[in-house]
């Protein structure tokens, strides 16, 4: 992962507080333009076999527009001219999401809806799930129609989750002038922190019991059609609105793409189905394929969800840094804190789909 920053930059601050105070924001910075990236509605995928693949070899950058951008860092930084690195940093924006965005792991929001909850004065919130009873019967004319009062209601309260890490910039590291390592320090902590929070959502699948198993049945594309029809037999009276046209999303290891692209391909009319007497033609609609290494590569299959619905993750802090002086150390530290969490509040939503 390459920095935004132009770390060698600082050396042309002669004040000892004011480089202190530039390299603060440029860290601060770089940290908050991933959340960017996301809240911009940028995305990174590729096209294999006619499938779209978040995670997939050669995937392709969707950047939000360069107004876009301009908008953004109007809104959330101030751009002091004394500081070299945050001075018309826009096109420096838009290369570093080409160059950084295809290597982070941001495939789990194609799954989990957004509760943003970066300015509420909550520490959860609810996965609700009420049912009045609504059933919709046909009624003669004349007939009154009969109110529902009666509610039933029950709820899973996401509560927060906070992440910190702290690293520690040495004086020595300005003093000589070696930005190589302010560089490379900044960009793992970054990277760390974006890591940890893509592995704690894709935990939420693969902490998942067998309960939500479907075994292998002849071939891939016959138990793929059986997974999608079961998940939507178990939520049909739930109120989704998930009928048979409704879009899944494929989660699995990236050793798996290649065979689950291939599966994808098997529709009605095709080549594969025609010269395989034995292949059903996939009748699912899967809108995308996520690829992630968070997903075990043993695992001997693939998750196949219907995204969204109760199935939900928040944000309530991003990625931000706090930063005071270590005399004992000579050093400034530096600790970076998110808040966030996710959950699947209906598990009926997921099936693990086995190979064999």
């Amino acid at each position: 992962m390459q920095t935004f920053s132009k770390f060698e930059k600082l050396g042309a601050i002669a004040d000892g507080k004011a480089k202190l105070k530039a390299l603060a924001q440029c860290i601060d910075m770089e940290f908050s333009l991933p959340a960017m990236f996301r809240d911009l509605g940028g995305s990174v995928s590729t096209t294999e076999g006619g499938i779209k693949v978040i995670g997939g070899k050669h995937s392709h950058v969707q950047v939000p527009s360069v107004d876009q951008v301009k908008a953004a860092l109007s809104v959330k930084w101030s751009v002091p001219g004394d500081n070299p690195n945050l001075v018309d940093p826009t096109n420096r924006v838009v290369q570093f999401f080409h160059t950084n965005m295809p290597d982070m792991d941001t495939g789990y929001t194609a799954i989990f809806d957004m509760v943003d909850m970066r300015s509420s004065i909550l520490d959860s919130f609810d996965i609700l799930d009420a049912n009045q009873g609504i059933t919709f019967g046909q009624i003669k004319s004349g007939e009154s129609v009969k109110i529902r009062r009666a509610v039933t209601d029950s709820k899973m309260s996401v509560p927060v989750c906070t992440f910190a890490d702290g690293v520690g910039i040495e004086d020595d590291w300005l003093r000589f002038q070696k930005w190589w390592q302010v560089s490379d320090t900044v960009s793992e902590f970054n990277a760390k922190a974006w890591d940890q929070k893509a592995s704690w959502h894709y935990a939420l699948l693969t902490a998942l019991s067998s309960s939500v198993n479907v075994a292998f049945d002849t071939d891939d594309t016959k138990t793929l059609n059986k997974a999608a029809a079961k998940i939507l037999r178990a939520v049909r009276a739930k109120g989704y609105g998930a009928g048979q046209n409704a879009g899944f999303v494929i989660v699995c290891a990236p050793e798996d793409v290649g065979r689950i692209t291939k599966m994808l391909t098997a529709t009605a009319g095709t080549l594969i189905v025609a010269y395989n007497a034995n292949v059903q033609p996939v009748n699912v609609h899967v809108s995308q394929v996520v690829a992630s290494t968070y997903i075990p590569a043993n695992i001997g299959g693939y998750y196949l969800c219907l995204p969204g619905r109760k199935m939900k993750r928040g944000d309530w802090k991003d990625l931000t840094v706090e930063s005071e002086r270590n005399i004992y150390v000579r050093a400034n530290d530096y600790v970076g804190t998110f808040q966030t969490n996710a959950a699947i509040g209906d598990t009926d939503q997921v099936a693990r789909v086995l190979f064999t």
